[in-house]
């Protein structure tokens, strides 16, 4: 679309009577200066290949003040230029005269004269197709057409939802294109109707985006001797729509930049109480069913289309900009209605100080990842109400076929289907079952139509599982029992998606027996990596950090058991480890004050994941939101659970976007006094999660508005003496000496 300088250039194709297809190159000079060489430039560019066009046709309107293309063209000075076509492609000059709305086309090389009147036929006679396919060559679909991500719908100022949205404005790249447009507008509404423009007085646009087709538009009708300057105004599409007052008859023009289906159109002809030549859309598509004459142009939805399906979000689009809608942040409060039915919450307020789950911990087995959450299945099948769940279960599920328990490859699972074995001979009195791990499925016979029990003690997405699933389908029929100890995913659609998977049978579904499921999202893990990777790399001296620092950064991604070390120390001396207190809302009343780390990191994490999840939730206790809108956590979430070790948690499960108040001057300036008021009891209990606090906002898993946090790093520095250690304790987080350092840093300890 871009041209030579000065110069709008576009192909019209013509197809003939026999078939074959010509190309007109035209280029459009705007009223204006002419730049010096702009004319060679151009001949040079017409004769680019790989295709050279079968005419060149420049066209320019009548413009007194400044040039006389035609002149120029005729003038000594652009003989080289018209040498570079002669008598091999024909040059032509259409002259449009704004008065009457007609093409006047002069030949430039006389060796086509013969063709004269095919030009004139093409250039004058055809004058609406080839106005067209300029006005498709500045529209490209591909530019003007915005089309919403599979999930997601734009809702438009006027309130309907479509998967596409026009964007004209986006197209609008150059002076000469938009000159071209304000041309094509000339042609539509006043060519040849001086009256139509006599007493035009305002121009209503719905965005300023498109202002430059208006003054586009009155360059022209001053060279027709309209010497009123009109006034230009935007209405805010749908937004300022009941603000403008009705017109008089023939003193207004609303120029629309584009409508799907010509609705703002119709809605102005018919509360402005307008001609309907005194209103004109832009863009639209073909697909509009009313009013598409109205249009400047229409052009066709793209071939590609989203993925088949509801659209769930929304993308709100305002009006003026046509840029989707900053909402204000959404606040999300916690309740007791996120956690309402959730049996694995009350699961880890029974097993909270049993060693059963730990944080951070990598499995003992050669090679294997760090858990986020990590599961004991040793101890979880030993202890008490495990093994009085099983026994209910095994008791109404287990077939008189059964003969074959098969068990996932790792000791816990192994010691489970020990103790399903026994259960199974000493009260249910089977044969003796025989033990299968899974490593040796494929190599063994089973009998087609005899009952078999798997077992898994501790399973994350299931993959050894639905391995064990897919071996069996080929070589078993029978009744299948699956016995799970507990299952770690990361959200709560892969909690249901297993136990679905595994039920999966021609005729009756297999039955899947849960002990505990839990839900804990990403951000428990990536929170401890962060940790991890800034402040405890190979180029840090740990042995240097201060009271529990040091033990805890050796036991964080080890085989050790982190337990109360999971999350930051407190104290003077930095020696305390933060405990929970009777009252917690997610837990029952009778729980006895210990530090439960990971059990309460663990509950934190599948509220807030239910949270973002759960669809029967009220709106306004989402975590997430079907528009395109800032969802936070409420500040007010960390006054309610103002336990150091609830506050920590939160801090850890949340994703950076949940705990980013940048944009909200209150909610930041809430945190910021929180925290200042927590640095400055961080030797007290109601100040354990003081360095919490700093990690997070040095690692930017909470951020504040610049002012808020100067004043927090002037609070660490001015504000009340604390002791040694925990003061350089806080410095040490605030800068993280592994943050793009390579050599090894000197601690302040």
């Amino acid at each position: 679309m871009f041209g030579p300088s000065g110069f709008f250039c576009f192909t019209y194709q013509l197809k003939t009577q026999n078939g074959e297809g010509q190309r007109y190159a035209f280029a459009y000079k705007p009223p204006g200066p002419l730049q010096r060489g702009a004319l060679d430039e151009l001949m040079l560019a017409m004769c680019k290949g790989p295709l050279l066009p079968d005419a060149v046709v420049v066209l320019g309107v009548k413009d007194e003040p400044n040039i006389d293309m035609l002149a120029e063209l005729r003038a000594e000075s652009s003989v080289i230029s018209r040498q570079r076509l002669q008598s091999r492609i024909p040059l032509l000059f259409a002259h449009y005269d704004l008065m009457t709305g007609a093409v006047k086309t002069t030949l430039l090389d006389m060796s086509f004269r013969k063709r004269k009147a095919e030009f004139d036929k093409v250039v004058s006679a055809g004058l609406k197709e080839w106005f067209e396919s300029g006005l498709r060559a500045v529209f490209d679909p591909k530019e003007v057409i915005l089309q919403a991500p599979s999930g997601y719908a734009y809702q438009k100022p006027s309130g309907a939802r479509s998967e596409l949205f026009l964007k004209p404005d986006l197209a609008l790249k150059s002076s000469a294109s938009v000159a071209f447009v304000a041309l094509a507008l000339f042609q539509k509404l006043f060519a040849g109707k001086p009256e139509k423009y006599a007493e035009l007085r305002t121009v209503f646009v719905d965005t300023m985006a498109i202002a430059p087709v208006a003054y586009g538009l009155r360059d022209l009708l001053s060279l027709c001797g309209f010497d009123q300057a009109f006034h230009i105004e935007s209405f805010h599409s749908y937004g300022g729509f009941e603000e403008v007052k009705r017109p008089l008859p023939r003193t207004s023009l609303c120029m629309i930049s584009s409508s799907s289906s010509m609705s703002l159109h119709e809605k102005w002809m018919a509360q402005k109480e307008v001609a309907q030549d005194e209103v004109v859309t832009l863009l639209t598509l073909i697909t509009a069913t009313k009013f598409k004459d109205g249009a400047l142009l229409a052009i066709e939805k793209p071939d590609g289309a989203t993925a088949a399906g509801p659209a769930q979000l929304s993308i709100r689009i305002k009006g003026e900009t046509f840029l989707p809608e900053q909402e204000p942040a959404k606040k999300v409060l916690l309740s007791d209605v996120h956690h309402r039915s959730d049996e694995d919450v009350s699961l880890f307020c029974s097993l909270a100080g049993k060693h059963v789950f730990d944080i951070f911990r990598r499995p003992p087995k050669s090679g294997s990842k760090i858990r986020s959450l990590y599961v004991d299945g040793g101890l979880l099948i030993e202890h008490p109400d495990f093994g009085k769940w099983m026994d209910e279960r095994l008791i109404q599920s287990v077939k008189a076929t059964t003969r074959a328990i098969i068990y996932q490859d790792d000791p816990a699972s192994l010691a489970l289907a020990n103790r399903v074995k026994a259960f199974c001979i000493d009260n249910l009195k089977l044969k003796s079952p025989s033990l299968l791990p899974a490593n040796k499925l494929p190599e063994t016979k089973l009998g087609n139509t005899t009952g078999v029990i798997v077992c898994a003690a501790v399973v994350g997405k299931g993959s050894q599982l639905l391995e064990i699933s897919r071996s069996l389908r080929d070589m078993h029929d029978g009744p299948r029992l699956y016995i799970i100890g507990y299952q770690v995913a990361e959200t709560r659609s892969e909690l249901k998606t297993l136990k679905d998977n595994l039920k999966h049978s021609k005729c009756v579904p297999y039955q899947i027996e849960r002990y505990g499921a839990s839900a804990i999202g990403t951000q428990l893990l990536t929170s401890f990596e962060q940790e991890s990777k800034l402040y405890y790399g190979s180029s840090i001296d740990v042995r240097q950090l201060p009271g529990l620092l040091a033990e805890r950064s050796g036991a964080l991604g080890s085989t050790k058991t982190v337990g109360a070390l999971a999350l930051l120390p407190h104290g003077a001396a930095l020696d305390s480890k933060m405990r929970l207190r009777p009252g917690f809302a997610y837990w029952s009343t009778d729980f006895e004050p210990q530090a439960c780390h990971a059990e309460v990191l663990a509950t934190i994490a599948v509220i807030l994941q239910r949270a973002r999840e759960h669809d029967k939730l009220p709106d306004e206790r989402r975590l997430s939101t079907a528009s395109y809108r800032h969802v936070v956590l409420d500040p007010e979430n960390f006054a309610r659970f103002n336990d150091g070790v609830l506050q920590a948690a939160l801090l850890r499960n949340a994703y950076p976007s949940e705990l980013d108040y940048r944009a909200d001057h209150t909610a930041s300036d809430f945190m910021k006094a929180l925290i200042i008021r927590t640095l400055a009891r961080a030797t007290e209990e109601s100040g354990e999660a003081a360095l919490e606090f700093i990690l997070a906002l040095a690692t930017k898993r909470l951020q504040l508005e610049d002012g808020h946090l100067v004043e927090i790093h002037k609070a660490v520095k001015e504000g009340p003496k604390r002791p040694a250690p925990l003061q350089n304790a806080v410095e040490f987080l605030l800068r993280p000496p592994n943050r793009g350092l390579r050599t090894k840093q000197k601690l302040p300890f």
